[in-house]
């Protein structure tokens, strides 16, 4: 009884995670050009001001380009 309790949630939360990760891949879809630019020197600026790494910069923008 308790596995079924158990494999229902995780199926509840893969499928809002689903979700999440469609709607966000939407959500850029949509983005105009400028807008995309716009978020590309958001990073670039946070980089210079020293609040995220190299790294995580360019893993931001290899994965939302």
């Amino acid at each position: 009884m308790i596995e079924s309790y158990a494999t229902e949630a995780v199926t509840f939360l893969v499928g809002i995670g689903a979700g999440i990760v469609i709607r966000a891949k939407l959500w850029w879809k949509n983005k105009t050009a400028e807008e995309k630019k716009s978020f590309v020197y958001e990073v670039l600026q946070s980089l210079e001001d020293g609040k995220i790494t190299t790294a995580e910069a360019k893993t931001l923008i290899k994965n939302h380009l």
